[in-house]
């Protein structure tokens, strides 16, 4: 179990995360942004060989790139993130697009980044990029 431990925004939920990045992002450059939110286009369902997903959020320019937002609240066992990022890292190698992800800065007062690179040499997939909120 991956216990996640607010940080420098304690109490930032999954939906403030995604809210944040999806106005953020247009600002950044990045167009046809959907959001798992209520009132925003969502994205598609990605379909595993085991299990689907929904990226927390899809951008279309400058090309493909799916988000996985890990909340600062709340635990996720290595197996659910590894399903969702070895499905979001394979789609986007399959539209030639990238797979990125939003961790909190802080991660069991370690550097989120740090945390999010281990877990992804750990998993077998390639990040494009990596947000610390």
């Amino acid at each position: 179990m991956l216990e996640l431990e607010p940080s420098a925004a304690p109490g930032v939920s999954r939906e403030a995360a995604i809210r944040l990045m999806a106005e953020a992002l247009p600002l950044a450059g990045y167009g046809g942004v959907r959001a798992d939110l209520p009132g925003w286009e969502v994205p598609e369902v990605i379909h595993g060989a085991m299990k689907d997903h929904r990226p927390s959020l899809f951008c279309q320019s400058p090309k493909p790139v799916f988000f996985d937002v890990v909340a600062a609240q709340g635990t996720l066992t290595l197996e659910d993130l590894a399903s969702r990022w070895q499905l979001f890292a394979s789609a986007a190698e399959l539209t030639h697009g990238e797979f990125h992800v939003v961790v909190p800065r802080w991660v069991a007062n370690r550097d989120g980044r740090q945390v999010a690179k281990q877990i992804a040499e750990l998993v077998g997939v390639k990040i494009g990029f990596i947000w610390a909120i």
